[in-house]
Formats: C-alpha cells, sequence, structure tokens
C-alpha cells in the first residue's frame, strides 16, 4: 500500500506527473493517495525527490460489500511547470516560401501560359478564316453584302 508522510511532502508535483492512474492528488500543498485508483506500480515512490513516499504492508481486515463507501475525490490542483517556449509555429515557417513559390509562378509561368494560349487561340482563327476564304473563292456560297460574312447551310448526308 503507497503512503505518503505528510511531513516530508513538499508539495513538489512530482509524483502526479508520473502517476499513470491518476490516484494522486494536490491538496494543500499535499499529496494524497487515492487508493480506489491506486494500483501501487511505484512509480511515484521512484518519482518523490524527498522520499515522502513509502510503501507500507497492511494487514485489511475483510469488509462487507454494503459496508463500503466509495471514495471521495478532492478537486485536483492546478499545477504551474515551466517549459521553454516552443519552435516557431508551422505557419509562420511555411507560408513564407508558399508565398514566394506563388510570386514566382505568377511572373514566370502565367505569362508564358498566357503567349502559349493566345498564339494557339490566333493559330485557330487564322486557321477558321483561311477555310472561310476558301470556301467563298470556290464559289459555293455568295456574299450577302453585310459587312462580308456569308449564310450558313447545313450540309445534307448522303446526297
Amino acid at each position: 500500500m503507497i503512503t505518503i508522510k505528510l511531513e516530508h511532502c513538499t508539495g513538489c508535483g512530482a509524483c502526479l506527473e508520473v502517476c499513470p492512474d491518476g490516484a494522486l492528488y494536490l491538496v494543500d500543498d499535499q499529496a494524497i493517495v487515492d487508493k480506489a485508483l491506486c494500483r501501487e506500480c511505484e512509480a511515484c515512490v521512484a518519482a518523490c525527490p524527498t522520499g515522502a513516499i513509502v510503501v507500507t504492508e497492511q494487514m485489511e481486515e475483510p469488509t462487507p460489500a454494503t459496508a463500503r463507501v466509495p471514495a471521495i475525490r478532492p478537486a485536483p490542483k492546478a499545477i504551474r511547470i515551466k517549459t521553454e517556449p516552443s519552435p516557431a509555429h508551422l505557419r509562420t515557417s511555411v507560408l513564407p516560401v508558399v508565398g514566394t513559390a506563388l510570386i514566382w509562378t505568377a511572373r514566370e509561368i502565367v505569362p508564358r501560359l498566357a503567349v502559349y494560349f493566345l498564339d494557339s487561340m490566333d493559330r485557330r482563327a487564322v486557321q477558321r478564316r483561311a477555310r472561310g476564304i476558301a470556301q467563298h473563292t470556290s464559289g459555293a456560297e455568295s456574299q450577302t453584302g453585310r459587312g462580308g460574312g456569308g449564310r450558313r447551310h447545313r450540309r445534307r448526308r448522303g446526297n
């Protein structure tokens, strides 16, 4: 059974951090063991810097199950632990790189793509005009005089 010598306990909270079951609490800067939760793993015994937590053997008297009173847990006390500041957040280190990549893309790739697509559209327009001129010069259709555009006729299949 885990016992705490209150006269030696300084309330440092080292035992609270290592207890895997959460069976230790600090009340008025003194550690308290919740015997209902404690599995007696003795991790707190090794972690206590003052040796206030000890293992004792106690002869337990059998008690009837109906006489057992549920353990009341004291409210846990917050422990302040000083930690080192965390490294720069991921956003502060990644966003400048992403922004630089976007700016480079806008300056280098987008203008080249625009030129490529505009040239492609110009070639298609020239090809359409060449096909249109070839049809008009063959005498198949006549112009209407409305700005140089000819009428569209639907071609019949099979005839």
